[in-house]
């Protein structure tokens, strides 16, 4: 009642994606897990990613295109190298990475791909790498006989 949400005037107007776009971005989602080794089972974290999608697309309509154009570089690099040829250049093809994004290629890497792949750190995917300390993840309570989510407070000064 005393907050207001962030959203775009445009965004009520728009459906966020279509099934296909949807399963894409799915797909997507599964296969970042797989190459970067940071989750072992993604499908607990599906309505997590549809939620980030339709709150991108709140904030900003241009995602709605952005999802669709990845869906569309996805496929054309699968039919050209298969399946897993195609997301292992999505995810190293440095120039996709060039800033700003003039290709649908880079735009797909920059402003869809990297950003799942921040939602899987966020979610957890950073224990992957040994990153305990994550700043961004709070794993629960940090107090005396608090069941201990990943790190012990004793660890916090060295103990």
């Amino acid at each position: 009642m005393y907050q207001d949400r962030a959203h775009h005037p445009l965004s009520d107007q728009l459906p966020i994606a279509d099934d296909d776009v949807r399963r894409a971005m799915w797909a997507l989602f599964v296969h970042i897990g797989k190459f970067w080794r940071n989750l072992d089972d993604a499908k607990p974290y599906e309505s997590r990613l549809y939620s980030f999608m339709t709150n991108r697309v709140a904030l900003d309509p241009n995602y709605k295109d952005y999802y669709a154009t990845a869906r569309a570089v996805i496929d054309q690099l699968i039919a050209e190298k298969g399946e897993d040829a195609a997301y292992e250049f999505l995810f190293t093809d440095a120039q996709a990475n060039l800033a700003p994004p003039s290709t649908p290629l880079a735009l797909t890497r920059q402003k869809v791909s990297n950003e799942f792949v921040a939602l899987q750190m966020a979610l957890g995917g950073f224990l992957a790498f040994g990153a305990l300390n994550y700043p961004g993840y709070f794993g629960g309570a940090n107090a005396p006989g608090a069941p201990v989510p990943y790190r012990p407070m004793e660890d916090q000064h060295g103990g």
